[in-house]
């Protein structure tokens, strides 16, 4: 089963359904088995609708490909994001191929030496812990059509048909260049006050020290008269 047919599976079996019940036919019903028919196929019309929700929201890129990487799907979110309409990229590229170069190479090197085993720059090393069946979010720069690049949250997910053999990967992503923006702001502030901080150190030591020889000048003063005094 591919990942785009998944994604048709709980639409097609809940129109079924409705035909169904629409028509007052409902030949499964009544019994044991009909009942755990039913409730299935409404898990898998939440599943359809869920994934309706997932594939065709504007709010983050929903990026689903074949076992090999190359994408199969390609939702209104991540054309919005990326510049790329999905007849661009579907069937023809991978996921790394609209990724920083250098910071896929980077992380496949981060990953060799934490999972102790070589991994390859590339796809690989974008999806080798949701392989494995571990959680993967990282941070990831995408790259635009147009050149330009942002920040991303990258969560993924590995797609398993039946028997738990991977079918696909699903990388969903956000664009994170408002957060990015706000860090960078909020260090830039607290650069400030440190500088303030160190100034005012400073100034509060020049004028400790002004003040020490001030006094000892007045002590240098008083003995002079003293010993004028004597004299």
């Amino acid at each position: 089963m591919t990942v785009s047919r998944m994604a048709q599976d709980g639409a097609a079996l809940g129109s079924k359904r409705s035909a169904a019940l629409a028509g007052g036919l409902d030949p499964v019903a009544g019994t044991v088995e009909g009942l755990t028919e039913v409730r299935r196929q409404e898990t898998l019309l939440k599943a359809g609708a869920l994934q309706d929700a997932i594939f065709n929201s504007a709010n983050f890129s929903s990026i689903a490909t074949d076992a090999k990487g190359v994408i199969q799907i390609f939702n209104v979110g991540a054309e919005r994001m990326l510049g790329y309409a999905a007849a661009d990229v579907m069937n023809k590229i991978t996921p790394a191929d609209i990724s920083d170069p250098q910071e896929v190479i980077a992380r496949a090197k981060a990953l060799s030496v934490e999972l102790s085993t070589p991994i390859t720059p590339g796809f690989e090393a974008l999806v080798f812990k949701a392989s494995r069946g571990i959680e993967d979010i990282y941070e990831l720069t995408y790259i635009r059509k147009d050149g330009s690049r942002f920040p991303a949250i990258v969560s993924v997910t590995a797609l398993r048909d039946a028997g738990k053999a991977i079918i696909g990967y699903l990388l969903i992503g956000t664009d994170n260049t408002a957060r990015k923006q706000a860090e960078s702001v909020i260090a830039d502030q607290r650069g400030k006050e440190l500088e303030r901080i160190v100034e005012l150190e400073r100034f509060q030591k020049l004028t400790v020290g002004r003040e020490l020889k001030m006094i000892e000048l007045k002590k240098e003063i008083e003995e002079m008269k003293k010993s004028l005094g004597k004299g």
